[in-house]
């Protein structure tokens, strides 16, 4: 519990806190590309670069605010349908009869494309190689290679538009666009939809009254052409922080993920049907990165997996929205059950409370934490009172809250930055022998390899600063001056 208390709050007078994307040699992984810092699709571009389905610019760049072009969606499409296999040059001769694309650098893919229906021509044998593609021009290609029909669905003709956008949202394809799907898309937006593409059950056939009929094993492309499968669980450790009634200061090695409850989905190992998963016993530690807000939430990973299944090759992991169901507040509420009044969300005996990652016992002790920085005869039991954000995780929709985390900044003073040494020395709440907040303050000094710098600090700065996972996070408060 020491450690907890070091991170709680210090009081402080008279202040207020208030290419194309062609394959380049010298990009061969999402961490060669040199603006991948500029990426937000990151777990999207990151797989489909591991798959080879994308690479970088000739320049070793990604650029992903570029808008797609026709031709470029037509290559993409045709290496995922070829397994991952740039096969090209087989049909640069294919008797397509489109006479826009002779010598397009792309030829071989849209005369793949095109023969097998995924892409459509512009008439009079027109491809227009060159034109943008809107994020439902895209969204109708993808549903065709998984298997749609376009005739049946409605994704031809005048109406092709509405119901292009209302198949595909149903399938998840648009799943964290953001963007209009009238506009014409960009890398980084191309890469999402057909992450989420993907991950769409393949269709099989069609019944006499038009039906479309999946595959009986659920498959997916990623299963299907890659070999890859899907696995869930929820993220209860990681590099930043740990969830396992430990201390703050507990936390994985960098580039590793623990896994609770973890439900193995494939179509390749298993006669698994879309509902049903093969549930694994105890965690399991992944390599892959996580950000510390994945912790308590249910993720989906998809891995291609080995005999051991935590040695497998993670290609990208993103939240499961379906069943998380998180609330996060700083309201007024005394406690978390009174947030929680007519959200459907409930705090059993089976709740975890943690105060900056670190494990309380009850509620009442993660409140009596965040609040006995507090000398002031006014002080309230309101934990949002004392600055706290509070996140309440359901991660399994079934009403009950695994997780309640609360996080907690405290405001200080830097009392001496040494670039020399390269030490930071602030001042903290003192605690007495019996580890209870004593009227004091004391000096506490951090290496900077131990340290988060979200903004830039020196000497005689006021600070907040919250420690877990072995870190301390500096940011540099936002202040307003209480005029008496």
């Amino acid at each position: 519990m020491r450690n907890l208390k070091r991170a709680l709050s210090l009081a402080l007078a008279a202040i207020m806190l208030i290419g194309m994307m062609v394959v380049s040699a010298s990009a061969v992984s999402y961490n060669d590309l040199t603006d991948k810092d500029q990426i937000v699709n990151k777990d999207a571009v990151s797989m489909l670069v591991s798959l080879g389905i994308i690479e970088g610019k000739p320049d070793g760049s990604y650029a992903p605010t570029e808008n797609v072009d026709r031709a470029q969606m037509a290559k993409m499409l045709s290496v995922i349908m070829n397994k991952g296999v740039d096969n090209g040059a087989l049909y640069e001769n294919s008797p397509s009869g489109l006479t826009d694309i002779t010598s397009n650098w792309a030829k071989g893919h849209i005369n793949y494309c095109y023969t097998t229906g995924i892409i459509a021509g512009r008439g009079n044998g027109k491809f227009d190689p060159s034109a943008t593609v809107t994020a439902l021009e895209a969204a109708k290609m993808l549903l065709v290679a998984v298997g749609y029909d376009p005739a049946i669905e409605g994704l031809t003709g005048t109406d092709w538009e509405i119901n292009t956008n209302a198949l595909a949202s149903k399938l998840g394809i648009f799943r964290n666009f953001k963007g209009s799907v009238a506009e014409p898309l960009s890398r980084d937006d191309a890469a999402l939809l057909i992450y989420n593409a993907l991950d769409v059950e393949m269709i099989q056939s069609y019944t006499n009254n038009g039906y479309a009929m999946a595959y009986s094993d659920a498959r997916t492309i990623l299963a299907d052409k890659y070999g890859v499968i899907k696995v869930q669980g929820v993220v209860v450790a990681n590099e930043w922080a740990e969830l396992d009634k430990t201390d703050s200061d507990s936390a994985l090695k960098d580039g590793k993920t623990v896994l609770d409850n973890v439900v193995l989905y494939s179509s390749t190992t298993s006669n698994t049907t879309k509902d049903e998963g093969v549930a694994q016993s105890g965690k399991i530690a992944f390599n892959v990165d996580t950000p510390v807000d994945f912790l308590g939430k249910t993720v989906t990973m998809y891995i291609e997996k080995t005999t051991i299944l935590s040695d497998s090759k993670v290609l990208g992991v993103s939240t499961k929205d379906d069943v998380n169901v998180i609330n996060a507040t700083a309201a007024t509420q005394s406690t978390v059950k009174d947030y929680l009044k007519g959200t459907g969300v409930a705090v059993t005996k089976g709740t975890e409370f943690y105060v900056n990652y670190g494990y309380c016992k009850t509620e009442e002790d993660a409140h009596n934490l965040i609040n006995d920085y507090s000398y002031a005869a006014n002080n309230s039991d309101k934990f949002n009172l004392n600055g706290v954000d509070v996140e309440i995780i359901d991660n399994n929709n079934d009403g009950d809250a695994e997780y309640v985390l609360f996080t907690r900044e405290t405001l200080s003073e830097v009392r001496t930055y040494s670039e020399k040494n390269e030490t930071i020395s602030f001042y903290a709440p003192g605690y007495d022998k019996n580890n209870e907040l004593a009227n004091k303050t004391v000096t506490e000094t951090e290496d900077f390899e131990d340290v988060v710098f979200n903004d830039e600090v020196t000497t005689d700065d006021l600070i907040l600063y919250v420690q877990y996972g072995g870190r301390t996070y500096i940011s540099a408060p936002e202040l307003s001056l209480i005029h008496i």
